[in-house]
């Protein structure tokens, strides 16, 4: 997150729109983010010590990418199979859960790392 935090500084004070780059990148706060992007973080990754995601403004977070956020399992893109986080930042393998949709921890994942 530091480096992003330094890339933003020094393109914001050239004057160019960092958005696209910025889009899905970890964050922890909107300070991360450009100045047309929020930290979407759920309720879940505060909990568990997770970063968020730069996101458009009003985005609270983002369908099958992030933990707690709704999630399609016919969708691959929006199954939680894939984080939007990239793989700076450690984020723990995730399971649509089908009743609730929503994203939620793969426990077949965190029984492997936890053995």
């Amino acid at each position: 997150m530091r480096r992003a935090t330094m890339l933003l500084g020094w393109l914001l004070a050239t004057g160019c729109d960092l958005s696209d780059d910025l889009e899905g990148e970890p964050c922890g706060s909107d300070k991360d983010c450009s100045p047309k992007q929020e930290c979407a973080r759920t309720q879940q990754e505060r909990d568990t010590d997770l970063p968020g995601v730069c996101a458009e403004r009003g985005t609270e977070c983002v369908t099958g990418k992030q933990l707690g956020c709704e999630c399609m399992p016919d969708v691959l893109d929006a199954s939680c199979l894939s984080p939007a986080i990239n793989a700076l930042a450690e984020y723990p393998a995730m399971i649509c859960q089908p009743t609730e949709l929503v994203c939620v921890l793969d426990p077949e994942a965190a029984a492997t790392t936890e053995g």
